[in-house]
């Protein structure tokens, strides 16, 4: 009994005592947010990264006072590597580097056009196991030095911004795709081409004015102009940004932007849409069609003698507006349906013909044809990229059910 004793008091002493080679909170800079540009300084060649580190004042940010001035510190590095450029964030900051935390990965677009820089980066981000693989990752239409320094006046840590709005299950799903850097990284391995959300910077020509100033306008305006604009930029375009569309990229080569109707046409095809409102006309009124949910499926058949590609999409959802209810009879009903079931149709046929332009399969029928009819794909395999898929019959069917159509009975 006695020997039991003191073993449970040893076992105690063991579980209660702290870890001694810990390192406390307040002795680690957490980096939440990861920029990463090419290099467009004097010394490009040497350096060929700039990379900015954000670096949160965790007192600030948990609500409790603190003598930092603002809430993060963007550390803008130029290195020779990724490894060296922590190596020299080091000698700039007092705490220990951590990025167990990171948020997202900004990827300027200077970066993604040089194929042999990217393919670099994700190897030094993979290699070393420091960055997770579900770390969303986002392309950035100019520097992502910009991105990151936007001042968002939701919320002042824009990866905990980025985090909850990947994060949102409510959110619709319409204009883009979230992506992460593990799913990118099994894509380019997989198929050779990969999607990125474009975190869309303010642009200064979008809020300038659109017209011509008057003469009068031009002599009361003589001297405020310029700096009304200019505070109107500086307002505006700290605060404004999207993310919508998609970069394309094939072998690790950035290719195209792909503007957010092609993303939204993609998301119908592959049965992710979710939300996304329908707008069509009916007897000279609009009547706008809620797609709640999308189901879909790819068939591959001979049809007129002509192998081809079968796209089945299920659509449901339900009439969110309507000025005239006193249409929906039996008759009406189902011109209705056709008429969004046209609309659906429309868009997707915007992302086909936009796949069928560049040549490039990233609706992924080829691998799906891999995988459901492998003994098909050794007839396409070799031939896919030059002409197989352009040359590729592709029909879409699509049933619109709808579940409610508003009108109190």
């Amino acid at each position: 009994m006695k020997l039991s004793r003191k073993l449970l008091i040893l076992l105690n002493v063991i579980f209660l005592t702290g870890c001694f080679d810990s390192v406390e909170i307040n002795n680690r800079s957490v980096i939440l947010e990861f920029a990463i540009d090419k290099n467009d300084k004097n010394d490009k060649k040497e350096k060929p990264y700039e990379i900015t580190y954000s670096i949160p004042d965790m007192a600030k940010l948990s609500g409790t006072e603190s003598l930092a001035l603002d809430m993060k510190t963007n550390i803008p590095i130029q290195a020779k590597t990724i490894v060296d450029s922590l190596d020299i964030l080091e000698t700039k900051t007092r705490n220990t580097i951590t990025f167990s935390h990171v948020k997202v990965i900004f990827l300027g677009e200077d970066l993604l056009k040089d194929d042999k820089l990217f393919k670099q980066t994700l190897d030094s981000m993979t290699r070393g196991r420091q960055f997770a693989r579900n770390i969303p990752i986002l392309a950035v239409n100019g520097r992502t030095e910009e991105a990151i320094s936007i001042k968002n006046t939701q919320q002042p840590i824009i990866g905990l911004y980025i985090m909850n709005y990947f994060n949102n299950k409510e959110r619709p799903l319409a204009y883009f795709e979230p992506q992460l850097l593990g799913n990118f990284i099994r894509d380019m391995q997989d198929t050779g081409v990969a999607l990125m959300p474009i975190f869309k910077l303010p642009k200064s020509e979008d809020f300038v004015q659109s017209k011509e100033p008057t003469e009068i306008e031009k002599s009361n305006n003589e001297i405020n102009l310029k700096a009304s604009t200019e505070n109107e930029q500086m307002e505006v375009g700290n605060t404004s940004f999207e993310i919508s569309g998609a970069a394309l990229l094939k072998n690790y080569t950035f290719v195209e932007y792909l503007d957010k109707n092609v993303v939204r046409g993609k998301l119908l095809i592959d049965g992710h849409a979710r939300d996304v409102p329908v707008i069509t006309n009916y007897k000279d009124s609009p009547i706008t069609y809620v797609l709640e949910h999308t189901v879909s499926s790819i068939d591959f058949k001979t049809i007129n003698g002509n192998f081809c590609t079968v796209i089945n999409i299920a659509a449901k959802g339900e009439i969110a507006e309507y000025t005239d209810n006193n249409i929906f009879n039996q008759t009406a009903f189902k011109e209705i349906k056709l008429l969004i079931a046209d609309e659906i149709y429309r868009q997707t046929k915007i992302t086909l013909d936009k796949a069928k332009e560049l040549n490039i399969d990233f609706l992924k029928i080829g691998d799906k044809m891999f995988r459901k009819e492998p003994n098909l794909w050794k007839d396409y395999k070799d031939t896919w990229e030059q002409n197989g898929f352009e040359e590729m019959p592709i029909y879409v069917n699509i049933n619109v059910d709808i579940n409610n159509t508003g009108i109190l009975m």
